[in-house]
């Protein structure tokens, strides 16, 4: 099997790859990027029913939106749900992705047959929320964050070691276009304004975080683990936020087995 391009009858572009074994796994990608960050899972799990979407204000999905929401971005994922006329599926969901993959859950819980979070934030303390908000205004102000970023992603003899990693990333960031960013980053910053009721996450979960990530800490998946109760926690050693990458056999591994 091959991933196909499609695009829905709202603008959203994704990439389908669809068996009859499985059940369909969503992947939901991080502010900025759009779905081509998830490359070595579109290599690997190429033989099962795997989706891989572009967020609105991303990739080649629509965009133009000043304004957004998790619920415009959980509606955007229904929608495509709907649309492909899928009852049950597993989401995959990254940083941002995580965030909108717990507000779907939230509200339509009965239709996530299994969750995966990485590198979730959760319960910043105001420090972290300041760091978070300083970025932002910089980005506002027109600088650059991009290679503060790929430095926060990738451990320094990572990124010397795979250079094409560092090209990579830098010219997926560089590409992005301000207006389209800074209303997705800005509901990122503002994540813990819109706290998660997880009284009906049932289904089976696993959190991963990176072991050295700083801005998504085992500490804040820890938390997310103690409030879904069927919940896995791993700790992806010798990574930080770009684990779905440096650590990708890791990775692919563990959701090979939890998914699979």
């Amino acid at each position: 099997m091959s991933l196909k391009e499609y695009t829905d009858s709202y603008g959203n572009y994704y990439q389908l790859s669809k068996t009859k074994e499985y059940l369909t796994t969503i992947f939901i990608h991080g502010v900025g990027l759009d779905n081509t960050m998830w490359y070595p899972q579109k290599e690997f799990f190429y033989d099962r029913s795997v989706l891989f979407y572009d967020l609105i204000n991303h990739g080649k999905s629509t965009g133009g939106f000043k304004e957004l929401s998790f619920k415009i971005y959980s509606n955007q994922l229904l929608n495509l749900i709907d649309e492909l006329q899928l009852e049950k599926i597993n989401i995959v969901g990254f940083s941002i992705g995580a965030l909108i993959a717990q507000h779907f859950t939230e509200k339509f819980y009965n239709k996530v047959n299994k969750l995966v979070l990485i590198g979730s934030v959760y319960q910043r303390s105001k420090d972290q929320i300041e760091i978070v908000q300083k970025r932002f205004n910089q980005a506002l102000n027109g600088s650059s964050i991009t290679i503060d970023s790929i430095k926060r992603w990738f451990s320094e003899n990572y990124l010397k070691n795979n250079p094409q990693v560092y090209d990579f990333f830098y010219n997926l960031l560089e590409k992005k276009d301000d207006q389209n960013f800074l209303p997705a980053y800005k509901i990122f910053v503002n994540s813990d304004k819109y706290p998660i009721n997880y009284s009906n996450f049932k289904m089976p979960t696993l959190i991963m975080t990176g072991e050295n990530e700083v801005g998504s800490t085992p500490f804040m998946s820890e938390g997310i683990s103690k409030e879904i109760k069927n919940s896995n926690l791993f700790i992806i050693k010798n990574a930080k936020h770009g684990a779905t990458i440096e650590q990708a056999d890791v990775v692919n591994e563990k959701l090979n087995k939890f998914l699979f």
